[in-house]
């Protein structure tokens, strides 16, 4: 088993950053707490725009959800469409979709753009048992994908999927270049001083005076940040990644769409430009992240679910490579906080699920709020910010999942 992700052993060198000294007593017009692609994208957008911008991430760039997830981009959000509309009504709903397939369209314009970021055009989704919504049949399916429990699908030529990480560190030096100061390894909290904010951190020799913070974080960084911890939960969910085999996987997943099933917790995978195989998996409100144990997982999954390409990757010695877990911030209803406080402090966060078009979305609104489109934020405004308690919340939110997986068996059985 190699140490690290995928992502982080085929990326590169880490982007040029700016040293905490750089900005240590600095005033900036906004300090963006979270470089994850929210954060950067926004820090990008205001620096475009003329503000002065600082962007603090406490780890490597992408070193969160951003850069170590499935790599998928597509329109909508982690909320279906009809909850959506359940949530914050249908004028509102329609606004958001609109974003949501802006926000694809934005990040398929930067990921085609770069060859070195792997972009390839295509979603399938899979359904482990027949559904109106999925119009291809097992025939179709199975041209696609060798798997004898998928009954039906759907595709998405609009969809993507792309190196994630890579384009974290495309964007942290395109906005730095920009005229953003990006700063990793400076984890940071905020504290308000009239006028305004000032951010510290133990590895900045002097606060940030900043006249608005915006808070970009992800699942990890919800313990410091009560205003966030209040409303989000960290969700842990898993991905192993196989050694090159490029004809075996070839011959039983032909197709070169990322593929995904319909199960709340099911699984994605999709085939890697040198020859292995991403097998994403499962969802956790608590978990482990011992890769050893996240490989002997994906192992049994994949045996349950393309059991041929699990023998023949046994047969000639393949086994996983990699294997990790990742923490993405949810909500209750699955939709993100974006919110222009009154008082300075900005949220950008809650995009687990489905945040890979979402966060360059409402990263752009955000921006518009803060340049003063009072309207910007309105669809956002009318999402509820109901709490989620705690241990309490994760408790439940892990029944709820479990709950999730024998409906799911049931289905499949009954079919």
């Amino acid at each position: 088993m190699q140490p690290g992700t995928w992502y982080e052993a085929t990326a590169g060198a880490p982007p040029a950053t700016d040293p905490p000294e750089a900005v240590a007593g600095a005033e900036v017009d906004v300090a963006i707490i979270g470089g994850g692609l929210a954060g950067l994208w926004l820090a990008g957008a205001l620096a475009r725009a003329g503000a002065r911008v600082a962007c603090l991430e406490a780890g490597a760039i992408g070193a969160g959800a951003s850069g170590r997830n499935g790599g998928f981009c597509s329109a909508g959000w982690a909320c279906g469409a009809r909850d959506l509309v359940a949530l914050v009504g249908p004028a509102h709903a329609a606004r958001l979709e609109e974003a949501a397939v802006a926000g694809r369209e934005a990040m398929a314009r930067r990921a085609f753009a770069d060859p070195g970021l792997q972009a390839r055009r295509g979603i399938l989704t899979l359904g482990l048992w027949p559904d109106p919504a999925l119009p291809l049949g097992p025939e179709a399916v199975a041209a696609r994908v060798r798997g004898p429990r998928y009954r039906a699908g759907a595709e998405d030529a609009a969809g993507f999927h792309f190196h994630p990480l890579r384009l974290l560190q495309a964007l942290a030096e395109e906005t730095r270049a920009a005229g953003a100061r990006i700063v990793a390894h400076c984890p940071a909290l905020p504290r308000p001083r009239a006028p305004g904010w000032e951010v510290a951190g133990p590895a900045l020799p002097a606060p940030i005076r900043a006249r608005a913070v915006v808070l970009a974080t992800g699942g990890y960084g919800l313990g410091d940040l009560p205003d966030l911890g209040r409303i989000l939960l960290p969700i842990r969910t898993f991905i192993a990644v196989t050694g090159p085999a490029p004809g075996i996987i070839a011959a039983h997943v032909p197709t070169d769409a990322a593929v995904s099933d319909t199960r709340r917790a099911g699984n994605y995978f999709r085939r890697l430009a040198d020859g292995r195989l991403l097998w994403g998996m499962g969802i956790s409100a608590f978990g482990t992240d011992r890769a050893e144990r996240i490989a002997a997982r994906a192992a049994a999954d994949l045996s349950a679910h393309l059991p041929a390409l699990a023998r023949d990757l046994k047969a000639a010695g393949v086994g996983f490579d990699f294997a990790w877990s990742g923490v993405m911030a949810y909500a209750r209803h699955f939709m993100p906080f974006v919110r222009a406080g009154r008082d300075g402090l900005h949220l950008l966060a809650g995009f687990g699920g489905h945040g890979m078009n979402t966060a360059p979305a409402a990263a752009e609104a955000l921006a518009q709020a803060l340049g003063g489109d009072g309207g910007a934020l309105a669809p956002f405004d009318a999402i509820p910010a109901p709490a989620v308690h705690g241990v309490l919340g994760r408790l439940s939110a892990e029944a709820h999942y479990r709950a999730l997986r024998l409906r799911d068996r049931l289905s499949e059985a009954a079919a």
